[in-house]
């Protein structure tokens, strides 16, 4: 099954991008909100259809490939998982930050004097705001290169199992 290799390897993509490049957020944020939510969908299908070929294919018990192979897979759809409500408090959080900033964009200039409206960011969480995406984005980062390392040896283990004659 390849569709857990696309939408995971697109999420990776879709979440560097996301995640280094700001003024990029908010055209691709669906996207790689869709994608935060499909992908691990995807990767528990092919878990799912994996567990009845490999059962199929070998009734009397997996093999150690078959078995690594799955395992890895697991370990692909945890850290998914967790990815979850990681991203979307990301995302939340940049939405909050850009809502705040077309706020003050938007508000009336100060007057001359100072008495009325208020100079800078009338924003009262956003340096709070700026530390909590710093660190929600670290774990998101580390989230995704970790999903990119278990896709990379779900996917190695299922071709030395397939090319190495384990299946078939």
């Amino acid at each position: 099954m390849h569709a857990p290799i696309v939408l995971v390897g697109l999420l990776v993509l879709g979440g560097l991008v996301y995640l280094l490049i700001p003024p990029l957020r908010q055209r691709i944020g669906w996207a790689v909100a869709a994608l935060v939510l499909l992908a691990p969908l995807s990767v528990f299908a092919g878990i799912y259809t994996g567990r009845q070929l490999a059962d199929y294919k070998k009734p009397d018990g997996w093999s150690d490939a078959i078995t690594q192979h799955h395992d890895y897979a697991f370990l692909l759809l945890w850290t998914l998982v967790a990815l979850v409500p990681v991203w979307l408090l990301f995302a939340g959080l940049d939405r909050g930050r850009r809502t705040a900033r077309a706020r003050d964009v938007e508000a009336p200039a100060p007057a001359e004097d100072g008495e009325s409206g208020s100079a800078g960011s009338s924003d009262p969480a956003a340096t709070g705001r700026k530390v909590v995406m710093f660190i929600v984005g670290l774990l998101a980062l580390a989230l995704l290169l970790l999903a990119a390392w278990w896709l990379f040896k779900t996917g190695d283990a299922g071709a030395q199992m397939t090319w190495g004659g384990v299946v078939r």
